[in-house]
This record gives C-alpha cells, structure tokens and sequence, in this order.
C-alpha cells in the first residue's frame, strides 16, 4: 500500500510538471544528499572518477543513478496490475540464461542522489525522451516523476513514423550521434539473446546508443562464435555481468504476449506460441464456424505493408504469404524442411545443404527455384534495418551455391543461429525483386500486393481499413479445415487500438496482442479465451551515450 501511495504522488508530481510545461519544470529544490547509504553502487568497467565525460550520460554513475532511482515494483503493481515483472539486474528475465553475481538496482533514491553527486550532476541537463509504444505512457510519466524527485528533469514525446531512422541510425564515426535523443523507451522481443546484445557492437546497424567500446565489442564477438550452450552461456553471463555494472541499457520490466482465440475458432489442437515471430500453426486444418468461411484478425496495414527484411512475421501477411525454408515449433525452435524439403549440417557447423522442394509456383505462376534462396539470402542484408540476428549469420557466409535443386550455405565459422534464421527469414521472388535497390526496397511497389509461394495470397489492401487474404488452391500441401478467406483489422507493432471494439463486435476470431490491459479487458469477455505466451520481451531505457552534434 505504501508503495501505491507512493507512486500515486509520484504521477501527480510528474502529471503537475506536464500540465505546467516539462521544459519549464524547476530543478529538484533539495540537493543530493552525499552521505552513503546502506547499499552499494557497482563498479562499473568504465567509471573512473578523474574521466571528463563530453555528455553527461556517458558517465556510468549517472546511468546507474537513473536506474536506481525508479521504483519498478511500485509502477507493475500499480500502473500494470501485475501482469508484468520487475526487471531489476538484466534485459534477460530470471532463470538459466541470466548471469550470477549480477547487481540488482532494486528503488533507492538516496543511493541515486549520492551517485549523480558524484557525477557532479547539477540538474541543468533535460533529458529528452522517445517513446512509440502508447500504452508506455503512465509508466514514463511515473518514470519522469521519480527522476524529479532525485534532480533529474525529463521530456518526453511520442513518435510515430520513419522509427527505423528516427531510433535506430549508427552513428557515424562512433562518437557522434545520429539521432536527436537522450533516451528512448522500447523493447526487445529477443529471439536470441544475441538480439540484445549483438546491437550494442561497434559494427551495428542498429547502435544507435552504445559508444564504440573495445572490451565490449570482445565480449559480443565471443558471443558470436559460441556453438555449445555451455560456450554460449559463458559467453552472455560475460555480457550481462559487464552491462550490469556499466547500465548500458536499463531494464524496467518483462511482458508477456497473449493469442486471443473466439468460440468461432477451432485451432485443431494446435500450440499458441510468440506471435511475433514465425512458427507453424497448421492453419489450413483450422475450422471456423462462420458462414463465409472467414476468419477475422488483426495485424493487417495501416500505412503499408510491412517487408520482412527487419521483422519477418511480426504481421500475418509477412506469416502466410511466404514461406520459410524451414518449419519452426511454437517454442520457435527449428524442426522439419518447408521449401526445403530436407536439409544437412555439416559436423563442423559450417556448412548447411538445402535440398529444394520442387513443383512449387509464385503466387503469379512462376515456378520456385533454388536460385530464389540464393538471391534472396544475399539481398537481405544489404537492405536498411535488416534484422541483426540474420544479417549476423548470412554476412558470415564464405560462399552460397546452386547445384540443381540443393542450395549449400557455407560459413566462415560454425553458426549455431542459422537453422534459427532459415525457420524466421522467408524466401522472397527474385523475379519481381531483383531490380530494386536495398534502399528502395521497404518502399517498393511489391509490398503494395506482395506475392510469395504461401498458404494465402493477398487479395485486397486498403490502408488504414482492411486487407484481406484468400486460400491459395496451388498450395503444395493440404489441409483438414475450412478457412478460404482472413479479414485483417489495422494494427501496428505498437499495438491494436481497434482490438477490444472489434471484440465486442464479435469480429476477432483470432487476434495477437502485446497490451496486458486489452488482455484483461478480453478476459472478462465472452466467447472469448486468451492465452498467456511467455516470452523474452523486456521493455528496457535506451540510453544514448554519443556526443551530440553542433547545432
């Protein structure tokens, strides 16, 4: 109870310094205090107490001040009911993979004071923050309230387009940044632990925050050649314990994703599993009871239809217009061939043999090659914000081959990702694609009506209202159900607004949602069931430790 009183003065506080203008909100008026308090700030691998920082972020001290300083018990009681864990030491939740020894910054404002004294913070910087994802808001705006209570002033704004460029651009020369922000509110929904930590490397794509580090950048590339789950864990307890002390990121919380299913629905005993990335849902045995044989969802396009090169299933059209060359089980974990209708690894881990599936056709007659999967493998990771789980595996391949029907991916080193990427990454159609140019490929004409070899084809897209998918009669494999049509409600990696007033309308069958207040909400509704899928998906605090350009 002390808790929720206390975050509640919290909100005020924070809701008071919006009402009022965050730019204009006063300094904190009592001073940091300098006596030690009980607990202990670690050590971390950079701080030196006689270093000139160029960015007041970039002294750990600071860093570690802002994590201690927020108290994640009181904002999972009571902004998220408790339907989310307090993250307290690691972007990676509590269990087998997170490190030992690791440092946990549980709520100690007096500690956060002590240590941004020692900074010699004195509560002139505005912090200026990001976000995307709404339903953030009451747990930033807490966020902002607990800072002011130890001398931090924050700012914050939502964005809503462009978030690959305006988030997530390198920056140049490893000194500069090349974003306008301090911090930024997101999340990670890791389908290896290498997509935590593979983004905080010097070479990146996607480092739009760590500053260039040496011994980090060892750390990683360890990581990276790890092939036995002992080297592997090894290898990520190093990075955890060394991003623990130093606060490179800062954790907040973990969440779930829940698969909402109607009484229409009848899934044919298959597992929900994480519906941000692919798995096989046999979805041509499903039955709906509906007339039409239409299944309602959402995940269809608000603005464009989203390529795959950064998120390969993340929406169904990405899911069911394509194939992968492997199949994955709803515990995501590589199984039997797809396009490929078996497969070889080599005892070294370097050399993977497809043998190519034939008499399948593109959605517009074209027969499917092994010259697809070549192309497409070498297209991927040239195209801007390409995942780094993939572009990892594929940009270490000494060489990929068609001999006939069998495509042979040889890498440099062992890969213990790459059946992981075969069963995520699906083959795109080289005959529509291989005139356009990686820049231009997220805006090109095919993702207006993609086509690929899958179980649906894209029938109609109108933006910002439905998309639809029929039955493709030409699939090479068949099914026990009943569905010939998907109906597609727009929604957003940020979620669906729509989704509890299409609920109510009985027009869900089946629906994937990342909101723990819409799930309660379809809770509590009936003729409907919602699953809990748990997975790694941390919301974490991007802190970006560049020096900011001149203005």
């Amino acid at each position: 109870m002390k808790k929720l009183i206390s975050l509640l003065l919290v909100l005020v506080l924070a809701l008071s310094l919006v009402a009022c203008g965050a730019a204009e909100a006063p300094a904190a008026t009592e001073a940091p205090k300098a006596d030690a308090p009980a607990a202990e700030a670690p050590a971390a691998p950079s701080a030196d107490a006689e270093t000139t920082y160029a960015h007041p972020l970039q002294d750990p001290r600071v860093r570690q001040a802002l994590w201690y300083a927020i108290d994640m018990d009181a904002i999972v009681e009571g902004l998220w009911d408790n339907t989310v864990v307090a993250a307290k030491k690691s972007l990676v939740p509590e269990g087998s993979w997170q490190a030992d020894g690791l440092t946990e910054y549980s709520y100690n404002p007096e500690l956060a004071k002590q240590l941004l004294a020692e900074a010699g913070w004195d509560g002139s910087y505005t912090i200026q923050a990001v976000y995307y994802t709404a339903n953030l808001l009451d747990t930033i705006t807490a966020i902002q309230g607990y800072w002011q209570q130890v001398g931090v002033n924050m700012e914050f704004q939502l964005l809503t387009d462009n978030l690959t460029v305006l988030l997530w651009s390198p920056s140049p020369d490893g000194v500069t940044s090349a974003v306008d922000w301090d911090i930024c509110f997101a999340g990670t929904n890791a389908l290896t632990l290498g997509e935590f930590y593979n983004r905080h490397h010097s070479t990146a794509a996607n480092n739009s925050t760590v500053k260039w580090n040496d011994e980090l950048d060892a750390l990683i590339d360890t990581a990276k050649v790890a092939v036995t789950t002992e080297q592997q864990k090894a290898a990520y307890d190093a990075i955890q314990l060394y991003e623990n002390a130093d606060a490179t990121v800062i954790p907040l919380f973990y969440i779930p994703s829940w698969v909402v299913t109607s009484d229409k629905l009848d899934m044919a005993g298959n597992a929900a599993g994480n519906d941000q990335f692919f798995y096989q849902k046999n979805i041509l045995d499903w039955k709906i009871d509906r007339a039409d044989n239409t299944l309602y969802t959402n995940t269809g396009a608000v603005n464009f239809l989203e390529h795959t090169a950064t998120n390969p299933a993340l929406f169904w059209h990405q899911e069911l217009v394509f194939d992968r060359l492997l199949n994955a089980d709803a515990s995501l974990t590589p199984t039997d061939g797809l396009l490929a209708e078996s497969f070889e690894v080599s005892e070294d881990g370097k050399t993977i043999t497809f043998t190519i599936r034939e008499g399948v056709v593109w959605h517009d007659g074209t027969p499917f090659t092994a010259e697809d999967v070549k192309w497409t493998f070498e297209y991927y990771p040239t195209v801007p914000g390409a995942n780094t789980v993939m572009t990892d595996v594929i940009n270490d391949a000494a060489s990929i081959e068609v001999d006939g029907n069998k495509v042979v991916f040889t890498f440099n080193n062992p890969q213990p990702n790459a059946l992981t990427v075969f069963s995520q990454w699906p083959v795109l159609p080289k005959h529509c694609l291989e005139n356009v140019a990686p820049e231009n490929f997220a805006a090109d004409t095919f993702w207006q009506k993609p086509i690929g070899t899958g179980a649906f084809k894209v029938e109609t897209v109108k933006l910002g209202e439905y998309t639809t998918m029929v039955r493709n009669a030409d699939y090479f494999l068949t099914g026990t159900g009943n569905i010939e049509k998907i109906y597609l409600y727009p929604s957003t990696d940020a979620g669906d607004t729509n989704l509890i007033t299409n609920a109510q309308a009985g027009n869900i069958d089946y629906a994937f949602c990342k909101d723990s207040a819409q799930a309660q909400q379809l809770m509590a509704m009936d003729g409907y069931n919602v699953e809990t899928v748990n997975v790694t998906f941390p919301r974490y605090i991007f802190v970006n430790m560049f020096e900011r350009p001149a203005k």
